[in-house]
This record gives structure tokens, sequence and C-alpha cells, in this order.
């Protein structure tokens, strides 16, 4: 087991939160007027200074290749992952599963890939479909509300199709297509299949610039 560390703090919070989930649950508690206080895994990460993504392949000493601690490389901005020293985990007998697990400030929030797709009507009754799983024992109209809340909040994108099980939201405009993806989509309405925008999440901020290659 890892060791640990305890130091006795004289502050008292009226909550504690641990682990994933725990942007989203102190938002909507400190705005109610509590006290909270969060606890994550692993060691400090600062998008600002350990963002490695878009750099040059030179710019890591190992030019971004894989190691334990960073098991998709210097260029993905992840620390630990499947493997962690001091945190095993078993699987049963004639089974594979491997379980990602991200160690750092923020966890999978730096480095998720921004889908913001809601479950649809049929994703929560799939027991009554196909006989699967668990019904749900909410239905999609019990949870719009809050999809629709958290769109207008964090600032969501894409459009609504009307579709059966890829419910509307309040969504801003998608970026424009690019050249391949109209190529894409005009194929696929010749062929009767559906092309739209991913709902994702819309950063505010714009990404840097990178810097051009020195050619010699």
């Amino acid at each position: 087991m890892p060791d640990f560390q305890i130091k006795v703090q004289p502050k008292n919070y009226d909550v504690n939160i641990v682990g994933a989930g725990g942007g989203m649950a102190s938002y909507i508690l400190a705005n109610a007027g509590l006290s909270v206080a969060l606890v994550e895994a692993g060691p400090m990460y600062d998008p600002a200074k350990n963002v490695t993504q878009l750099k040059w392949s030179w710019e890591s000493p190992r030019r971004g290749a894989a190691t334990k601690f960073r098991p998709f490389g210097d260029f993905d901005a992840c620390f630990w992952g499947w493997d962690i020293d001091g945190e095993p985990y078993t699987k049963a007998e004639g089974t594979s599963w491997d379980w990602w697990r991200a160690r750092m400030l923020g966890g999978r929030t730096n480095h998720w890939g921004r889908i913001s797709l809601r479950f649809g009507p049929k994703d929560i009754k799939r027991q009554s479909i196909d006989g699967l799983g668990d019904n749900w024992p909410i239905g999609y109209e019990d949870i719009k509300p809050y999809y629709d809340r958290l769109d207008k909040l964090v600032g969501v994108f894409g459009t609504n199709e009307g579709l059966e099980n890829d419910p509307d939201g309040i969504f801003l405009p998608p970026p424009k297509p690019r050249l391949h993806e109209f190529f894409i989509k005009r194929a696929a309405t010749q062929a009767g299949v559906t092309v739209i925008p991913t709902s994702r999440l819309r950063w505010l901020t714009p990404l840097p610039t990178l810097p051009r290659p020195n050619p010699q």
C-alpha cells in the first residue's frame, strides 16, 4: 500500500468530496452555501505548465515514447493509467479487463475528449428492449431538465436533429465542417446514413498556437 501523510487542518468543512465527479458536485454544493473540500489522488497538475500535447516531438527527451507513468507518451495529458504502483486490482479467472485510472489533480478532466452525449430513452430502458441489463428506475424525461441546465452552464455545441435516441439539447452552433467532413457527409447522405456533429464541450479559451519548426 502507498504511504499516506496525514495533516490536521483547523478548518472544518460541510462536505468532503473524493475523486470522480468532484468538480460538478462541488460547484452545486458551494453555490448552495456549503463549504467544500476536494481530495484528489495524485500529484499537482497545472495545465498551463504540464500540458505537453501541443509540443513538438523533439521537445520530449524520449521523443514522446511511452513509460509506465505516461502509458500514451508525453503527448497525452494524463499521469499513470492501467498499472499504478501500489494500486493493484484483481480480475476474474479467464477474463481480461483493463481499468484506466488517472492520478493527477483534475483527473480525467484533463484528457477526456469533450464528448457530451446525453443518454437517450432507449439507453435508460434497455432491459425492456433487448432483455440486457436492468431498466433505470427513472426515465429520460426525469433527467432531461438537468441535461438542459448543464448544456447552458458549460457550453455544449451540436445540432438538434430530432433523432429518437440522440436527444436534442440547448446547443451552441457547431464549428464549420472541414473539407474531408463535407465529403463524408455527402457520401453518407447519398447512402442514407445520418451524419451530425458530435455534441462536444466548447472550450471557452483559445488553444495556443503551435510554433513553426525551424527548417534548418
